[in-house]
């Protein structure tokens, strides 16, 4: 598991920050494992007394445990018991010392099966010793205060525990060990070394030698590279928003175009119903789809037409909004017929940077016309697909993979942001190096400049939590499940 490792303190006594919990003076308790039965359940302490509570509900033989003689680590197996001494269950007792806990604090864990009813008898009776029930994301919460991960590991902790796919998993932990901080750590040393310099040569700027402290070439073109690098993390977001969240595809077309039949082959499975009559689909279906890693919503939308009713008209605007909020759009077009009004007008109004063109049907008759099939395929890359037969699916997948996944998946590129706090905060500070730019251009003193340059540095120190940052509880931990 990930707490298991010992790591030293970022911080030494961690960032100043006001919190809802009062970490560090309180002992907590909250079950770990999801809702609902199991083969184990986890209760988890943390706090000055959690060893001492544990020890206390759990007996390896007639009696309780010594805290002090409870060896750190290593699972000791026996049985927990409440109030009077009432057996609760059979388990191990596990207890984790600083600096190799999680939270930075005594920590422990009672390891029961998998019964709701055994976990919240458990967490009862640790209350009842002194505990306190934790708050959502307390325990990921003390970690950071003390010192044993940053706040992006914080948030990858969350990210990884609602991973979907094995791709955002891998991402996920990838972050979880540093990659992001690590990579806002050399941005940070870098800003701070033309910080330092230029510091440096104001303070002895009487001196005739004053310029030996700058960079070569000068404070300007480093600034200028490190906020380029800060633009160019700042940049992945749009990649890792969809390894991280996701991306909706919205099937969408004239009525009778197969839309339904085409939803079902790409899922494999007959999730929509499938009628020769048009309009069958009156709602928008949803449904999940993994495509290297990046977990896709695909949706099929209702036929755009003149609705003739209200319940036509509403399904109608459930489409034109499902096709507004869509990361990618599949048109479908019918092979088997002339284009029609419908058709042509969906034509017109997409946006060939989010859209995907396919003619179904292409088991059929050609009835579109080899011109206009022609020229459809060159001006708009359409693919001739057959949802009945299968023809054509793969390269439509091919295609689906390469539009959604952006370039994201099995890249050997640097690291990329998944987080819109980090995205803002790296914004923030390249806008103030931007001005500090523009500033030295107006004639500005380095001591003014001195002023955006540690702004900018402030701000990627939020990133990490460096920096105070007094709503953070709010911000991420409050997020978090309960017992974690």
């Amino acid at each position: 598991m990930i707490d298991r490792e010992s790591r030293p303190s970022r911080h030494a006594s961690g960032p100043v920050i006001s919190t809802s919990p009062s970490p560090g003076t309180e002992t907590i308790v909250a079950i770990s494992t999801p809702p609902g039965r199991g083969g184990i359940g986890v209760v988890r302490l943390s706090g000055p007394r959690a060893i001492s509570v544990a020890s206390k509900l759990f007996h390896r033989g007639k009696q309780g445990l010594d805290p002090a003689t409870v060896p750190a680590g290593r699972a000791t197996f026996g049985r927990f018991v409440g109030t009077g001494g009432v057996t609760i269950d059979h388990g191990y007792l596990v207890a984790f010392r600083p600096p190799s806990s999680f939270t930075g604090e005594d920590t422990a864990e009672l390891w029961s099966h998998g019964s709701p009813a055994v976990a919240r008898l458990l967490v009862e009776a640790a209350v009842a010793l002194g505990a306190r029930p934790a708050t959502p994301g307390e325990f990921t919460l003390r970690a950071f205060l003390n010192g044993r991960i940053d706040a992006t590991q914080a948030e990858a902790i969350r990210d990884l525990i609602e991973a979907r796919t094995a791709f955002q998993a891998k991402v996920a932990h990838d972050q979880v060990l540093g990659r992001i901080s690590s990579e806002v750590d050399r941005l940070k040393d870098r800003l701070a070394e033309v910080v330092a310099r230029l510091e440096a040569s104001i303070e002895f700027s009487e001196e005739s030698e004053a310029g030996r402290f700058l960079p070569e070439g000068g404070v300007g073109s480093e600034v200028w590279k490190v906020r380029t690098a800060i633009e160019t993390l700042a940049g992945t977001y749009d990649r890792g928003r969809r390894v991280r969240d996701g991306a909706a595809v919205a099937l969408v077309g004239s009525p009778n175009v197969g839309k339904s039949s085409l939803f079902n082959r790409l899922l494999e499975e007959d999730r929509a119903i499938v009628t020769p009559l048009a309009g069958t689909t009156r709602d928008v279906l949803e449904e999940s789809l993994d495509l290297r890693g990046i977990p896709v919503s695909l949706l099929d939308t209702a036929r755009l037409h003149e609705p003739q009713d209200e319940a036509g008209s509403e399904a109608v605007r459930r489409a034109r909004g499902a096709m507004t909020t869509a990361d990618l759009l599949l048109l479908v077009l019918d092979w088997s017929r002339p284009l029609g009004q419908d058709d042509r007008g969906l034509l017109r109004a997409l946006d060939p940077g989010r859209s995907i063109v396919v003619l179904n049907k292409v088991d059929l008759a050609c009835g579109v016309g080899r011109d206009e099939a022609q020229s459809l395929t060159q001006r708009h890359g359409a693919l001739g697909v057959s949802a009945r037969t299968g023809a054509g699916i793969e390269a439509l997948r091919l295609r689906l993979e390469e539009a959604v996944t952006a370039g994201t998946v099995g890249s050997n590129e640097g690291a990329f942001i998944t987080n819109v706090r980090h995205r803002d905060l790296l914004a923030k500070a390249a806008a103030a190096l931007t001005r500090a730019e523009r500033g030295a251009r107006d004639g500005v003193t380095e001591e003014y400049l001195l002023l955006d340059y540690r702004e900018a540095l402030d701000r990627l120190g939020e990133i990490t939590g460096e920096v105070g940052v007094d709503d953070i509880y709010d911000r991420i931990f409050k997020s978090f499940c309960i017992g974690k």
